[in-house]
């Protein structure tokens, strides 16, 4: 997976880098003094000379420089305002624009990227400023397919594997016993005795209230289960029937009020009782 986008994510890298040092060179001088010595002699003064000489000048330079600007205290309204020796130019050195078309590039590296690994630039990067509820909707599933597929050929066969050496060696010691009007053996059919469904992690909820809504809406329709549903969520639906009747059974023992929807199926439970009593009678 990684293969595709490994020279990106390397051009990402050195990028990167290579900004920030821009930013922090160009953010490095505030001001510059520029002189009107020639080329020749700045480099004297600077670098040096082999004689004795040129350096006693470099030394003598500095040294008048100091003495200059030290007896030179000048200040307006509490500011120091410096008075330069003739020749000299005091420049401010404004930071400039540090961007130059990187954010652009940096995009772009990033959706390149986002597509070799099979998610959307959003997810990759954690930018989710312009978005709205569709396209956020539309990313989602789109990578949510590509998550699904990955763990139906990695993780769901690794933990097929893994549960069919348990089964085995459960069957071995005995601990599971097969039916014993089992067709075939374990070894005979060792596929179909371990063929199961995982649920892992749930997906994202961007608008619970709208996903709510589509999820009942499927299952009213019949063109869902509430098997698929809750397993979009990451939930076993048994656990969750055992738990609600764990729940209102409790509730009814506490003297509580059951929740809305045991309500609303008891009642609905009680009239088409009543309605099959009715039928009953007239039937008679």
């Amino acid at each position: 997976v990684f293969y595709s986008v490994m020279e990106q994510m390397k051009m990402l890298d050195t990028l990167q880098n290579t900004q920030l040092q821009s930013a922090i060179v160009k953010a490095m001088y505030a001001a510059t003094i520029e002189s009107e010595l020639d080329t020749q002699s700045a480099m004297d003064f600077i670098l040096g000379a082999n004689s004795q000489e040129q350096r006693e000048r470099l030394t003598g330079w500095i040294g008048e420089i100091a003495a200059y600007y030290s007896a030179a205290p000048v200040r307006l309204g509490g500011a120091k305002v410096p008075h330069l020796m003739p020749g000299d130019s005091l420049n401010l050195q404004t930071a400039q624009d540090t961007d130059n078309g990187y954010s652009v590039f940096e995009q772009s590296l990033l959706r390149y990227i986002a597509a070799g690994l099979g998610v959307s630039y959003e997810q990759l990067s954690r930018n989710y400023a312009q978005m709205s509820y569709s396209t956020a909707r539309a990313s989602a599933n789109e990578s949510w397919a590509h998550f699904m597929g990955r763990r139906k050929f990695v993780a769901s066969r690794q933990a097929s594997q893994m549960f069919l050496c348990w089964l085995e060696e459960a069957i071995v010691r005995r601990v599971v016993t097969l039916p014993s009007k089992a067709r075939f053996s374990f070894q005979e059919a060792r596929s179909a005795w371990g063929n199961c469904d995982w649920i892992g992690s749930g997906r994202m909820a961007i608008d619970g209230l709208k996903e709510v809504q589509e999820a009942v809406m499927l299952i009213e329709a019949g063109l869902s289960t509430y098997e698929k549903e809750c397993a979009k969520r990451g939930d076993d639906y048994q656990e969750i029937f055992a738990q609600q009747v764990r729940e209102t059974m409790e509730r009814r023992a506490a003297g509580l009020k059951p929740p809305a929807w045991a309500a609303a199926a008891f009642e609905s439970g009680l009239r088409q009782s009543t309605e099959e009593e009715k039928s009953d009678s007239r039937a008679a």
